[in-house]
């Protein structure tokens, strides 16, 4: 029998979804056999990096068992179907790009953040957003949160070198837990002491380690202002759901600012399909004149589909240069210069003229009525003279005054003559 036929051992190989399953023995890479402080076999889930992946995953969640898998659960999850197009494809971008650089054994990937962007086309803030977005659903867990010379606390701002360089993000892909696998997992973990199962990155007493990594939804993108510190520095938080929903702004509210025009080129781009071929930024230059002379974001939305008439232009499909596309049908609207052309208002103010002309005309029709309802209480007594007189011109109406005025009771035409009622 040969030496290694000797050093084998059965085993029973754990599933990589239940970690509590121990190993009957485990050898270290030169076959000595691994035990613990206590003398027994350690299992394999007891290693430092197993720890800090279960640790990772999302409460009520489970690792997934493979890409295919996480990629079907982001898809099933119920806030996806309410994500517009644009924001479902920038989502699965991210997605796919994480599961194709997952490990096929621990399910942990590790893309950089120019992997992400070069990959899937998007900025920045955009791959961070969704990032944020996955953690927060439960289908995304840090294992290690990254790291820059730079940020990290020791370093002085950059100034001195630790020798880790800049130290990637790992996260570990997780699924939603059937109810027996979670309980399951609740009886495991109380079974297991309480420091075995402490996350990565954190000591038994729950204090963080003294590198503090960049842990925001967005990564600073320019050096630190002020003097030289060494504290841990915090990306900006992003604005709630900002991300599923676009930027917001109102319909009625002309932009003052550059932030504000970008942010009503952002609803411009959800409201008109055409536009959302361009960028924001792109659409924000396109409708600068239109903010510049005070038009609202409904103006600019009108005068792209409306003539100054008021006729709608013609559909001819989705047009092959959006921009050339926008400048022909403002052209009818504005000058070569951006002003307004002669004759010319923007279609808020024209609805602003029709309604204080309208609002004009019930003021007046108003002070007419109340002219008349005081000339009539105030003529009272000419008004029975006159009533009077008219039935003193009619001979049945003076007939029935001077009846009424000798007391005789007035005869009912049902009755036969010389009867009494």
């Amino acid at each position: 029998m040969t030496i290694a036929a000797t050093q084998a051992v059965s085993l029973v190989r754990p599933h990589s979804d239940t970690p509590g399953r121990r190993l009957t023995a485990s050898r270290t890479p030169r076959g000595r056999r691994a035990t613990s402080p206590a003398g027994t076999a350690a299992p394999p889930w007891a290693s430092p990096r197993k720890l800090a992946i279960f640790g990772a995953l999302p409460e009520g969640t489970r690792r997934a068992p493979s890409q295919a898998a996480w990629v079907h659960a982001v898809q099933a999850h119920p806030d996806v179907a309410a994500l517009r197009a644009d924001a479902h494809a920038n989502l699965m971008r991210v997605v796919w790009v994480l599961a194709r650089h997952a490990d096929w054994t621990e399910l942990v990937t590790r893309p950089t953040w120019a992997v992400l962007m070069d990959r899937t086309g998007l900025s920045r803030s955009t791959v961070a957003a969704w990032l944020a977005w996955l953690r927060r659903a439960g289908l995304l867990g840090t294992v290690t949160p990254g790291t820059t010379v730079r940020y990290r606390r020791g370093t002085a701002c950059g100034l001195l070198d630790d020798g880790r360089g800049n130290e990637a993000a790992e996260y570990v892909l997780a699924v939603p837990a059937p109810a027996e696998d979670a309980t399951t997992d609740r009886a495991e973990a109380e079974r297991k002491p309480a420091e075995t199962l402490a996350p990565a990155g954190r000591d038994r007493q729950g204090q963080a380690p003294a590198s503090d990594p960049v842990e925001g939804t967005r990564t600073p993108s320019g050096p630190p202002s002020g003097g030289l510190s060494s504290r841990p520095s915090r990306a900006r938080e992003a604005m709630p759901d900002s991300s599923d929903t676009g930027w917001w702004w109102s319909r009625a509210v002309t932009p003052a600012t550059r932030r504000d025009s970008l942010a009503a080129a952002h609803r411009a781009r959800n409201e008109d399909v055409t536009l959302r071929a361009l960028s924001p930024r792109h659409v924000r230059s396109l409708l600068r004149p239109i903010f510049a002379e005070g038009g609202t974001l409904a103006d600019a939305l009108h005068m792209i589909n409306h003539r100054p008439d008021g006729t709608e232009w013609p559909f001819a499909g989705m047009p092959r240069y959006v921009p050339g596309w926008v400048r022909h049908r403002l052209a009818a609207w504005l000058t070569e210069d951006g002003r307004l052309r002669p004759g010319v208002e923007l279609p808020s103010r024209q609805k602003a003229a029709a309604a204080a002309k309208v609002a004009d005309e019930l003021a007046a029709r108003r002070t007419q009525r109340a002219e008349l309802e005081t000339r009539r209480a105030a003529d009272v007594t000419g008004h029975a003279d006159r009533a009077r007189a008219l039935l003193a011109a009619s001979p049945a109406a003076a007939a029935a005054m001077r009846r009424r005025s000798l007391g005789i009771a007035p005869r009912s035409r049902w009755l036969p003559p010389g009867s009494t009622s």
